[in-house]
Protein backbone atom coordinates (compact mmCIF):
# COMPACT_ATOMS: atom_id res chain seq x y z
CA UNK A 1 0.00 0.00 0.00
CA UNK A 2 1.44 3.36 -0.97
CA UNK A 3 1.81 6.35 1.30
CA UNK A 4 -1.04 8.10 -0.49
CA UNK A 5 -3.40 5.12 -0.04
CA UNK A 6 -2.46 4.78 3.64
CA UNK A 7 -3.05 8.51 4.20
CA UNK A 8 -6.40 8.35 2.44
CA UNK A 9 -7.45 5.33 4.51
CA UNK A 10 -6.29 7.00 7.73
CA UNK A 11 -8.29 10.13 6.94
CA UNK A 12 -11.38 8.09 6.16
CA UNK A 13 -11.08 6.20 9.45
CA UNK A 14 -10.47 9.48 11.27
CA UNK A 15 -13.63 10.99 9.82
CA UNK A 16 -15.66 7.94 10.83
CA UNK A 17 -14.14 7.96 14.30
CA UNK A 18 -14.86 11.68 14.68
CA UNK A 19 -18.45 11.12 13.62
CA UNK A 20 -18.82 8.26 16.11
CA UNK A 21 -17.30 10.35 18.91
CA UNK A 22 -19.59 13.26 18.02
CA UNK A 23 -22.66 10.99 18.08
CA UNK A 24 -21.67 9.51 21.44
CA UNK A 25 -21.05 13.00 22.84
CA UNK A 26 -24.42 14.17 21.53
CA UNK A 27 -26.18 11.20 23.12
CA UNK A 28 -24.36 11.74 26.42
CA UNK A 29 -25.24 15.45 26.40
CA UNK A 30 -28.89 14.59 25.82
CA UNK A 31 -28.77 12.04 28.64
CA UNK A 32 -27.16 14.56 31.01
CA UNK A 33 -29.74 17.16 30.02
CA UNK A 34 -32.59 14.77 30.74
CA UNK A 35 -31.03 13.87 34.09
CA UNK A 36 -30.68 17.56 34.89
CA UNK A 37 -34.38 18.09 34.21
CA UNK A 38 -35.24 15.11 36.40
CA UNK A 39 -33.05 16.45 39.23
CA UNK A 40 -34.75 19.83 38.89
CA UNK A 41 -38.18 18.17 39.09
CA UNK A 42 -37.08 16.28 42.20
CA UNK A 43 -35.92 19.52 43.82
CA UNK A 44 -39.27 21.16 43.02
CA UNK A 45 -41.20 18.26 44.52
CA UNK A 46 -39.02 18.38 47.64
CA UNK A 47 -39.72 22.11 48.05
CA UNK A 48 -43.45 21.49 47.62
CA UNK A 49 -43.32 18.73 50.24
CA UNK A 50 -41.45 21.04 52.66
CA UNK A 51 -44.15 23.64 52.07
CA UNK A 52 -46.82 21.06 52.93
CA UNK A 53 -44.92 20.13 56.11
CA UNK A 54 -44.88 23.80 57.12
CA UNK A 55 -48.62 24.04 56.43
CA UNK A 56 -49.14 20.89 58.48
CA UNK A 57 -47.19 22.36 61.39
CA UNK A 58 -49.16 25.61 61.28
CA UNK A 59 -52.42 23.67 61.19
CA UNK A 60 -51.43 21.51 64.17
CA UNK A 61 -50.37 24.61 66.10
CA UNK A 62 -53.66 26.32 65.29
CA UNK A 63 -55.75 23.35 66.37
CA UNK A 64 -53.81 22.53 69.55
CA UNK A 65 -52.86 26.00 70.77
CA UNK A 66 -55.22 28.53 69.25
CA UNK A 67 -58.35 26.40 69.31
CA UNK A 68 -57.38 24.64 72.55
CA UNK A 69 -58.01 21.08 71.41
CA UNK A 70 -56.09 18.40 73.30
CA UNK A 71 -55.68 15.95 70.43
CA UNK A 72 -55.50 15.89 66.69
CA UNK A 73 -55.61 12.93 64.31
CA UNK A 74 -54.56 12.19 60.78
CA UNK A 75 -58.23 11.73 59.99
CA UNK A 76 -58.87 15.46 60.38
CA UNK A 77 -59.89 16.59 56.89
CA UNK A 78 -57.25 19.31 56.40
CA UNK A 79 -54.50 17.17 57.87
CA UNK A 80 -55.58 14.15 55.87
CA UNK A 81 -55.39 16.20 52.65
CA UNK A 82 -51.91 17.49 53.43
CA UNK A 83 -50.65 14.03 54.36
CA UNK A 84 -52.08 12.59 51.15
CA UNK A 85 -50.32 15.29 49.11
CA UNK A 86 -46.99 14.64 50.84
CA UNK A 87 -47.30 10.87 50.32
CA UNK A 88 -48.02 11.43 46.63
CA UNK A 89 -44.99 13.73 46.30
CA UNK A 90 -42.82 11.18 48.10
CA UNK A 91 -43.83 8.49 45.60
CA UNK A 92 -43.14 10.83 42.67
CA UNK A 93 -39.71 11.68 44.08
CA UNK A 94 -38.90 7.97 44.52
CA UNK A 95 -39.96 7.24 40.93
CA UNK A 96 -37.87 10.09 39.55
CA UNK A 97 -34.84 9.02 41.59
CA UNK A 98 -35.17 5.53 40.10
CA UNK A 99 -35.08 7.16 36.64
CA UNK A 100 -31.67 8.58 37.50
CA UNK A 101 -30.21 5.13 38.25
Amino acid sequence: MSFWERSKELLSKGALTSKEVFEKAKDKTKELGEKGVTRFEIAQLERQAENRFAMLGRLVYQVLIKEGQHTISKGTSEIKGLLTEVEKMEKEIDAKERELD
